[in-house]
Formats: C-alpha cells, sequence, structure tokens
C-alpha cells in the first residue's frame, strides 16, 4: 500500500511512498527527533572509513531547530513514530543547494531519501532554478552513485561559480581529503 503526500499543503508535487510515510515540511517539534536521526545516519559513515563523523554527538535540540529554520527543511514522517529523515537546503546562487539528507537507518531502503530528494528537486524547479548542488562522499554507495542515479553529474571544481567553490570546501569534513568528496549538480529540467 503506497501513501502520497503532498508537499507544502499544495498541488505542485505528489509523491509516492510506503505505508505509513510523508513527506512535509519541517515544524519545531521535529527537533526532538531529527538530531538524534542525523547522528545514527552518520553513523553509517564508520564502515566506509570516516570514523570521524560517527563520533560527532547529536546537536542540541534548540541548535538543530534554528539551523533547519534558517533553511528549507523536509520531513519524512512516520505515521507512529514522527520524523525519521530530513532533507535541509539552501539557495546558493542560482542554485538550491542540498546541505544534509539523513534517514534513520532502520527506515532506509524504503525510498525515502529518494523521495526527500524529489521534494528538494520540486522546490528548486518551483523557485525557478538552475537547479540542485550538492558535495558528497566519491566511494561512499549511499553517497555519489545515489544521486547519480537521480540525474547528478559531477561539476568540476574547476569550472563551479565561486559561491559552489565557497560551500564545498566549508563542507568538506575536518581531516577528511577533498579528494574524497566531489560537487555534484542537478540541472532543472520537467520533473
Amino acid at each position: 500500500m503506497k501513501a502520497q503526500s503532498r508537499l507544502r499543503g499544495g498541488d505542485r508535487t505528489t509523491l509516492d511512498l510506503p505505508g505509513k510515510y510523508a513527506i512535509r515540511p519541517y515544524r519545531r517539534a521535529d527537533a526532538a527527533l531529527l538530531p538524534k536521526v542525523e547522528a545514527r545516519a552518520a553513523e553509517l559513515f564508520v564502515a566506509y572509513g570516516y570514523a570521524g563523523l560517527g563520533a560527532i554527538p547529536a546537536l542540541p535540540e534548540d541548535a538543530f531547530n534554528a539551523i533547519a529554520s534558517e533553511n528549507r527543511t523536509f520531513v519524512a514522517a512516520h505515521e507512529d513514530e514522527g520524523a525519521i529523515g530530513f532533507a535541509m537546503c539552501g539557495q546558493i546562487g542560482s542554485f538550491l543547494h542540498l546541505k544534509e539528507l539523513s534517514v534513520a537507518p532502520e527506515h532506509g531502503r524504503r525510498g525515502l531519501g529518494s523521495a526527500l530528494l524529489h521534494a528538494v528537486i520540486a522546490e528548486s524547479v518551483a523557485l525557478k532554478l538552475d537547479g540542485v548542488s550538492l558535495s558528497t562522499f566519491r566511494s561512499v554507495p549511499f553517497n555519489a552513485p545515489f544521486y547519480k542515479r537521480h540525474g547528478f553529474v559531477e561539476e568540476p571544481f574547476s569550472t563551479a561559480n565561486e559561491a559552489l567553490k565557497e560551500r564545498f570546501i566549508a563542507e568538506t569534513p575536518p581531516g577528511i581529503a577533498a579528494d574524497d568528496r566531489l560537487l555534484m549538480v542537478r540541472r532543472s529540467k520537467t520533473l
């Protein structure tokens, strides 16, 4: 059985999701759950050689709320469990930049990451931007390969605009080589 979810209460786009899941805008109450989701999702990087990411503690609720509120944040919610994933993005130049996408590991492999990504892409189209940008890990299977399957391509650092270059540098975690990461874009087109 699939549930349908309308973003922002409008009819801009409809997403098909499994069972008791929906994609919706962020709410203040989500900050009670999402920092722990973010920390648990980061633990998945340990198996790929990024132990430091798995050791980062969850943000305090108020700090997470401040960040989520100043960005465009979409939430994957389960009917019984509440917020179990999120996509946070903000405009950088002519792109909507995906700053983070996290789903609770126990809810993974159900299309929720794809649905959250679709919400960000739809928002970029609605805002009439050039597309969606992001920085991610090259070799982690749930990073660059996932985004490639959704139409993202590598944007060479040398040809990226200055705003994207600055964001890429800011998003490279301490102690991680820039070569381990890449900048990707998905230019707008009809969904």
